[in-house]
C-alpha cells in the first residue's frame, strides 16, 4: 500500500491539465473512501475478537487513541461505526466501492441508533442512492426526514431540548470590543438569518466589507431600526436609545478627550461627530466639580419635517453607487453643524451607516458636484 502511495506522490503534476487533475481527484477521493471502508471492516474484526488486548489495551477505542493518535471521541465514533456497518449491507457495499463516504455511512448508522435498525433496513436502498447523489449536509436532511416520519415524538423532544438550549452572551473585552456568542434553535436561527439577509442585501461593487462584517453591520442595523421605531418599553421614563456624552471641544473635533456611550464605553471625537450629525442634542452646563448647573431642552439636529423632505428627495443612501433604503440611513451634514454648517436641505444628505462611518471615521469627504449630486473624495 505504501508503495502505491509513494508512486502517486512521485508523479509530476505541474503539466497536467485541469480536466485530468479533476479525474485524478475523483479517483483519489473514491480510493480514500475505499480505504476508510477497509479500515472499518478491519476495526470491526479487531474489536469483536478483542485483538487490542495483545497490546495491553482495555478497548478498541483506547487502542486507537494511543496507537493511531486519535481523539477519544473520534476513536469511539469509529468503533461504533465499525460495529454498525455489517448491519447495513447495502451501505457497506457502496462504502467499500468508494461511492459514498464515511460521513454518509455515519449518518445512516446514527439514524439506525435513533429510530431502530428495521426502518433503516426498509429504506436502505433509498438512503444509499441519496448518499450517492448528495453531499453530507444535504444527506443529513434525508436522515432527519426519515426520523420525523418514524419517530415524531423523539424529534419533538429533540426540538424542545434545542429550544431550551437557547442563550445569548454579550461581553465586553478589555479593549472595549464586544463579543457576541449565542445558541438558537432551528426556528430562531432561521428567523435571524432571514432578517440579516434582508438587511444585508446583495453585495455591490466597491463594497470592501467581508461577509462577516456585512453580517455584523446588519445585526447592528436591526437593533438600531428597532430602537428608531420607538415602540419598545420605556426605561427611566424614556424610550431606549443610545446616549453619548461629550465636551463641546470633543464635538468640535479638538483634541479634548473622548465621548462616553451609555454603558461607559469611550469613543473617538470622529464617532461623536458622526452620531451628532442626526440626533437629539441636550446642552448642559457643568460646574468645576462636575456638577450639572443647568440643563437645556433637547432638540433635534434635523427637525422631523425636514427629514421627511430629505427622505422624499434622496429615497436612499446618496453615497455614489449605494441604494440602501432610507430606513437604514442617517442625515449627514456636508459641513457639520458644530462647524457652522446650516441644517438646510442642500447641506444634509442621507447616508447609510457604513458609508456614514466611512466619511467620518474613515476620513472620506463628500462634496456637491456641478450637477447637484454628491462626489466622493477618498482619504
Amino acid at each position: 500500500m505504501s508503495e502505491i502511495i509513494d508512486g502517486l506522490q512521485a508523479e509530476d503534476l505541474r503539466f497536467e491539465v485541469g480536466s485530468a487533475l479533476g479525474v485524478r481527484l475523483r479517483e483519489l477521493r473514491a480510493a480514500v473512501n475505499r480505504l476508510e471502508a477497509e479500515a472499518a471492516r478491519t476495526l470491526e474484526v479487531f474489536d469483536r475478537t478483542n485483538a487490542y488486548e495483545a497490546d495491553g489495551s482495555l478497548s478498541a477505542a483506547s487502542w486507537l487513541r494511543h496507537r493511531c493518535n486519535l481523539s477519544y471521541r473520534t476513536a469511539s465514533n469509529q468503533v461504533q461505526l465499525a460495529r454498525r456497518l455489517p448491519e447495513l449491507p447495502q451501505a457497506e457495499a457502496a462504502f467499500a466501492s468508494g461511492e459514498i463516504s464515511s460521513t454518509h455511512v455515519s449518518l445512516m448508522a446514527r439514524a439506525a441508533d435513533q429510530v431502530g435498525l428495521e426502518p433503516v433496513h426498509e429504506q436502505e436502498s433509498v438512503l444509499v442512492e441519496a448518499a450517492r447523489q448528495l453531499d453530507p449536509r444535504m444527506f443529513r436532511q434525508v436522515t432527519i426526514h426519515l426520523r420525523h416520519c418514524v419517530d415524531p415524538e423523539g424529534t419533538l423532544n429533540d426540538a424542545n431540548q434545542a429550544y431550551q438550549r437557547r442563550a445569548c452572551w454579550l461581553s465586553e473585552t478589555m479593549d472595549g470590543v464586544f463579543v457576541l456568542n449565542g445558541t438558537l434553535d432551528s426556528e430562531g436561527g432561521a428567523i435571524l438569518r432571514t432578517a440579516l439577509a434582508a438587511v444585508e442585501g446583495r453585495p455591490v461593487a466597491g463594497d470592501g466589507r467581508s461577509a462577516r462584517q456585512r453580517r455584523a453591520d446588519a445585526l447592528v442595523d436591526l437593533a438600531r431600526h428597532r430602537l428608531d421605531v420607538g415602540d419598545l418599553p420605556t426605561t427611566g421614563c424614556q424610550r431606549p436609545h443610545l446616549t453619548i456624552t461629550a465636551d463641546l471641544e470633543t464635538l468640535a473635533g479638538e483634541p479634548a478627550g473622548a465621548g462616553v456611550l451609555s454603558w461607559e464605553q469611550l469613543v473617538t471625537a470622529d464617532t461623536v461627530r458622526r452620531l451628532a450629525c442626526d440626533c437629539s442634542v441636550t446642552p448642559m452646563v457643568i460646574g468645576p466639580d462636575g456638577e450639572p448647573l443647568s440643563v437645556g431642552r433637547a432638540r433635534r439636529t434635523i427637525p422631523a419635517p425636514m427629514r421627511r423632505a430629505i427622505v422624499l428627495r434622496d429615497r436612499h443612501c446618496r453615497f455614489p453607487g449605494c441604494d440602501r433604503p432610507a430606513a437604514w440611513t442617517d442625515g449627514h451634514h456636508l459641513q457639520h453643524w458644530i462647524d457652522g454648517g446650516p441644517t438646510a436641505m442642500w447641506n444634509v444628505w442621507l447616508l447609510c451607516r457604513p458609508h456614514h462611518r466611512l466619511v467620518h471615521e474613515g476620513g472620506w469627504r463628500l462634496e456637491r458636484g456641478v450637477d447637484g449630486g454628491l462626489i466622493t473624495v477618498p482619504s
